[in-house]
């Protein structure tokens, strides 16, 4: 027999109202909690984000929100929130702030998790305009700010760089993703700093990232080939680097800061793994040249992840 629509509305006025007091308690006091409800949460997350995934022809939301008010020529910088391991777990955002540092370029830091244009984080507002990546972010400050951290180096040795940054952006950093996402999924919620019932949220992302590793190619590979190519490119950064302060010398210049966003979620963020132990143990050089860039300009390390002394 059917429910009457009467008791149809009733029974989603109830699961509404379920809904709604377990969706306060996820953002106040998940510890509280039921099982129950933990799953009525993660199943109505997954239902809303299928639908708004499939409203919007899968493609991601391009168009953000800008401030009514903005300082003209101030960089407003947004980046995911620190946590206890580094003050940004994408290695973008640690690359993009680390090159703002060298060259000297005040900014506001924004911390969210909204995406900006291009569905990328971390983006920046500046003069009213929203821009994302953080390559083209670089070049575009440099122009626009008069910044040449590039200015000691050769033609060849400009292209030397532009090699490392490649290497580390669209292979490295791949491996690193297959590493969080997928080898060790089950670790994720402790690294964002979040309660376990968001790795129900934490799932829908990982199908995609997993889809995006298959497209790439470097998720077609077994384990073993992934790591072996993870350390091929950890050795060659060491060997490249050897006992130079920095990459191409004497002072840092942009290889730098996005070598260095790479690395330091390999030193700072991933320990008892693997790439952790190759960036320590078998190429100390490598954390050395880390501890340096992050001594030199990073002097705020330990207020931004909240350590003191006892943490260390």
């Amino acid at each position: 027999m059917s429910e009457s629509p009467g008791n149809v509305q009733g029974s989603l006025a109830a699961l509404y109202e379920s809904l709604q007091t377990s969706v306060l308690q996820l953002f106040t006091d998940p510890t509280q909690l039921s099982p129950g409800q933990a799953v009525l949460v993660a199943a109505s997350a997954l239902f809303v984000g299928a639908v708004v995934w499939t409203c919007c022809g899968g493609q991601r939301r391009t168009k953000v929100k800008l401030r009514a008010e903005f300082t003209p020529g101030k960089i407003y910088y947004h980046v995911p929130p620190p946590v206890k391991a580094i003050p940004c777990l994408t290695p973008f955002g640690m690359k993009l702030e680390t090159y703002l540092r060298m060259a000297d370029i005040p900014y506001e830091p924004m911390y969210g998790r909204s995406m900006g244009p291009k569905g990328k984080i971390p983006w920046i507002e500046y003069n009213g305009e929203a821009m994302a990546d953080s390559g083209l972010i670089m070049e575009f400050l440099n122009r626009e700010k008069g910044v040449d951290l590039n200015r000691t180096l050769s033609d060849a040795d400009k292209a030397v760089s532009r090699a490392f940054t490649k290497m580390v952006e669209e292979n490295t950093y791949w491996g690193l993703g297959w590493y969080r996402w997928i080898d060790n999924f089950d670790q994720l919620h402790h690294l964002f700093e979040v309660p376990w019932v968001v790795t129900f949220f934490l799932w829908y992302v990982r199908g995609n990232i997993r889809r995006t590793l298959w497209a790439h190619g470097i998720g077609r590979h077994s384990k073993e080939d992934i790591e072996g190519i993870m350390e091929k490119d950890l050795r060659a950064i060491s060997t490249f680097l050897g006992t130079k302060p920095y990459l191409m010398g004497d002072e840092p210049t942009e290889v730098d800061a996005a070598v260095f966003g790479q690395l330091s979620e390999l030193c700072w963020a991933n320990h008892d793994s693997y790439l952790h132990r190759i960036v320590t143990v078998d190429c100390p050089n490598l954390q050395a040249y880390c501890s340096r860039i992050k001594d030199r300009y990073w002097s705020d390390w330990d207020q931004l992840t909240k350590k003191t002394k006892k943490d260390q």
